[in-house]
């Protein structure tokens, strides 16, 4: 209710408009709504709200870690996926920490429901159905919108997240028609009323798919893949948690009679027939690129995926294509295990509008249009972790412009949300951006079990975890802390029995006085091990698996993580040093035309995210350096 009495949305003005509800719109919405600012959802169909129009996961090394941040600072997608999921698994479990990740399977109507009740029950926030088709500003900022009924709503700030609706054309084929997702209405309208007030505009496409019956997969010819019992969830609270009921996914391959019969069909591909923006999402190509770009592959792995617990569809991930229908059977049907696969919805591509690169800065606010924010596909990434993150920082950061606050920034040496927001903001390849921890140059530090410590601090200062949870949270982190430091202090000095109990325990002699703490970083030992070495002096003081696994983990990598916390620093350091910069006419006249050029362009947010777009040679940023008195040189 509004201090008329009214609900928001029966009223001409409201606060934060969010258009879309994708997952980006959803977190917008809800972050805006629980700050306490009347909120408007405007969604073309209710019944689509947090749909899942492509793969029925969530999660996985990069996407996971966003999750888990999400979770932390009191975003929704955490707790919807961990209530819904029909399937949770720790992946890259035999490598190091800072890739392990969890991965949800999604149930895809369970799902959407249980945001959309959130929605609903959520105070300060409406929800409407409608298209809107125009955006009002005047003197360059946001005014409303109007919707195509007419109706005219009027805001202070607007938050779009249309996902792959805007100007959206379906491609199966040699045949294209206006659409969306699901084959949903295009958005129409709103691209080219932003365009004539200057936002510049890219095309973009995806592709998913087909989906097949489930009782038509031959699964004796496939391997099972189950579920981890013990892989937690993504909010804190579900990170010990055993989930039982899980339903499982099953593998199969490619053969040379699948290449044999994607090679006759590519002259129908949409990629050999020019039809389409040839630039697809990098991480995820469809089977004809697969074929065209690597022809002596053979075994390419197909993922057979639930899309839901009552659900009779399959989804073949790793099999995207948009081939016209005949061309698809034939494909499907010679894959092992789904000889007898029955088609319910086939593949397809979609192109859509996106925002141009640099459009948007890292706040998500658009650099064109006061009170304009983005988030999600439109401003060129791809899944729905990454729509999500970008939704839950555009909703905070609409709420702290309204309140004449500065945006909240997270730093990409703290959060993988940082490194998400700094990539995008300078994006400039033809391929949607997906996030993977090869983005996160300090990916050790950004560990997923690591979230909660490393944006505890900002969680609070958002106000988006009840306090109840943000106490719970800084207890258990002083636990590990405290035990940390107690490790720390207590040396033990190179006595005989002790290196015997060493020698017994796999790891080597010990020559000089060390800690505890020095103790847990060799491999073989663990902190359950310690009153077995030390004797009955040491009591542990942690006894929670989830504790004595963080405490390890921390320890185990201090020395790798001690090397990058230089580099973190100067990154930090280099953020801060926002651009267009002024210096003194002095302190200018000493660096290159070059430099001073770069240093007054709006391009760049800071002079971080120059330096990683190779805009400065080691020497200029040397010169650089000294000027600015910093005489840090190692960048680069």
């Amino acid at each position: 209710m509004n201090r008329n009495g009214q609900r928001t949305g029966d009223a001409g003005h409201v606060p934060i408009i969010v258009v879309g509800a994708g997952h980006a719109g959803c977190e917008a919405a809800l972050a805006a709504a629980r700050s306490g600012v009347e909120t408007l959802l405007v969604t073309m169909n209710l019944s689509t709200v947090a749909l899942m129009p492509c793969n029925p996961s969530i999660g996985g090394p990069g996407k996971g870690h966003l999750v888990r941040e999400i979770g932390a600072l009191g975003g929704e997608m955490a707790a919807c996926i961990d209530a819904t999921c029909l399937q949770m698994k720790w992946l890259n479990v035999s490598k190091g920490p800072a890739v392990r990740a969890r991965r949800a399977q999604a149930d895809k109507v369970a799902y959407r429901r249980r945001m959309l009740a959130t929605l609903f029950a959520t105070p300060h926030l409406t929800i409407r159905q409608g298209m809107v088709t125009r955006v009002l500003a005047a003197g360059g900022r946001v005014t409303g919108v109007e919707l195509e009924t007419g109706v005219v709503l009027s805001c202070d700030r607007l938050i779009l997240a249309p996902g792959t609706s805007l100007n959206g054309r379906i491609i199966v084929g040699p045949r294209s028609w206006p659409g969306g997702p699901h084959n949903q209405r295009a958005a129409t309208g709103l691209s080219e009323s932003l365009a004539a007030l200057g936002v510049p505009w890219r095309r973009l496409q995806t592709a998913t798919p087909p989906r097949i019956r489930r009782d038509s997969v031959e699964r004796a010819a496939t391997r099972e893949l189950p579920g981890d019992p013990d892989a937690g969830g993504f909010l804190w609270e579900h990170r010990t948690r055993r989930l039982e009921s899980q339903e499982s996914c099953w593998l199969t391959f490619t053969d040379e009679a699948t290449i044999a019969a994607v090679r006759r069909n590519l002259p129908f591909s949409p990629l050999v027939l020019e039809n389409i923006t040839n630039v697809g999402p990098k991480h995820c190509p469809s089977i004809d690129r697969k074929v065209l770009k690597f022809p002596d592959q053979v075994r390419h792995q197909i993922f057979i995926e639930p899309e839901g617990r009552d659900s009779d569809e399959m989804y073949l991930q790793g099999l995207t294509t948009s081939m016209p229908p005949a061309s698809q059977r034939e494909i499907v049907r010679s894959i092992p295990g789904l000889e007898r696969a029955e088609i319910t919805r086939y593949g397809y591509a979609i192109e859509y509008d996106a925002l141009a690169p640099g459009a948007m800065r890292k706040s998500m606010a658009s650099r064109v249009l006061e009170g304009l924010f983005t988030a999600g596909q439109i401003n060129g990434t791809s899944g729905y972790e990454e729509a999500a993150a970008q939704g839950l920082i555009a909703g905070i950061n609409a709420v702290r412009s309204l309140r004449g606050e500065p945006p909240w920034v997270p730093s990409r040496t703290e959060a993988y949300l940082g490194v998400l927001i700094d990539d995008l903001s300078t994006w400039d390849h033809p391929e949607p951006y997906r996030m993977t921890p090869a983005q996160a140059e300090f990916r050790l530090h950004l560990r997923e079990d690591s979230a909660e410590a490393r944006l505890l601090d900002d969680a609070r200062t958002l106000g988006l975890v009840p306090p109840a949870r943000i106490a719970a949270i800084a207890d258990w982190l002083a636990r590990i802390r405290s035990e940390i430091a107690r490790l720390d202090a207590w040396k033990v000095s190179p006595t005989g029995p002790l290196r015997e109990r060493l020698a017994a325990a796999g790891t080597g002699g010990l020559k000089k006085q060390v800690s505890l703490a020095e103790i847990l970083q060799r491999p073989t030992i663990g902190y359950r091990d310690l009153p077995a070495l030390i004797g009955a002096d040491f009591q542990p003081g942690l006894s929670a698996p989830d504790e004595i696994a963080s405490l390890e983990t921390e320890l185990r990598y201090r020395g790798y993580a001690a090397r990058e916390d230089e580099r973190r620093a100067e990154t930090r350091w280099l953020e801060g040093l926002r651009l267009p910069l002024t210096l003194p006419a002095s302190t200018a006249a000493v660096l290159p035309p070059s430099v001073r050029e770069l240093l007054a362009s709006q391009r760049f947010e800071d002079l971080g995210q120059a330096i990683r777009k190779h805009c400065l040679s080691r020497g200029e940023l040397a010169i650089l350096m000294a000027a600015l008195g910093g005489g840090r040189t190692s960048a680069g």
